[in-house]
C-alpha cells in the first residue's frame, strides 16, 4: 500500500478495509484518503461470519487490473527477498 500510495496517492480517493491477520483475534481496520494512512487498528471482533480479507477502493484516474497489477508486482518482489509470501 505504501507504494500504490507514493506512486498514485492523489488518485485514491478512499480505501478502507478488514484484513485478517496471522495472531490476530478481530480483524485490523485500515483506511486511506490520497497520502494519509490511518494507523491500522485491531478491531475486537469480525461485523459478520466472513474472516476474509476485503478491501475497497475508490480511485480516480486508475483501474483496477492497474491497483492489482502493482499489489501483484509488490507481493512477488517481498516474496523473492523473503521467500515467506
Amino acid at each position: 500500500m505504501e507504494t500504490l500510495i507514493a506512486l498514485r496517492g492523489a488518485d485514491l480517493l478512499r480505501v478502507k478495509g478488514f484484513l485478517q491477520v496471522a495472531g490476530c483475534r478481530g480483524p485490523v481496520l485500515i483506511q486511506i484518503v490520497q497520502h494519509l494512512a490511518h494507523p491500522p487498528v485491531e478491531l475486537a471482533s469480525w461485523p459478520d461470519e466472513s474472516r476474509e480479507s476485503r478491501v475497497v477502493f475508490i480511485t480516480r484516474n486508475m483501474s483496477e487490473a492497474q491497483v492489482r497489477g502493482l499489489l501483484g508486482a509488490v507481493r512477488a518482489l517481498a516474496t523473492d527477498i523473503s521467500g515467506n509470501l
